[in-house]
């Protein structure tokens, strides 16, 4: 095969260059779901609610939702069946424990908790 050395050669980096821009998009575009495992698994065993929701792919507002319609059932009747969202409280600050956060999605996943409009259905 006889041709434009010139030819070949813009040819060749032009195969090169978008072999590269390829790899690079579809890196970025796997490590797009992973962010919040890669920052979640960086920081220690406590979450913040912020993070908490980045975690869950919820918003802070679906997470404090949880909390206080779990906090109602345990105020009205004294007590609550199943595993409650595992948060504690500083000085008014929110922190959730990731090892019981494990354990509490396995449990409402399970029991195919709903939460609707403030309150839970179990």
């Amino acid at each position: 095969m006889k041709g434009n050395p010139l030819s070949i050669i813009i040819a060749s980096v032009i195969i090169g260059f978008s072999i590269i821009m390829g790899c690079w998009l579809l890196k970025d575009e796997q490590m797009k779901g992973k962010t919040a495992d890669i920052n979640i698994t960086a920081i220690g065993p406590l979450l913040t609610i912020e993070q908490t929701a980045t975690y869950l792919n919820m918003s802070q507002e679906q997470v404090n939702v949880i909390i206080a319609a779990e906090q109602k059932i345990l105020k009205d009747s004294g007590s609550f069946s199943g595993s409650m969202f595992p948060y504690f409280k500083i000085n008014n600050e929110t922190y959730v424990s990731k090892n019981e956060l494990m354990n509490w999605i396995k449990d409402v996943t399970e029991q195919r908790r709903e939460y609707v409009n403030g309150t839970v259905l179990q």
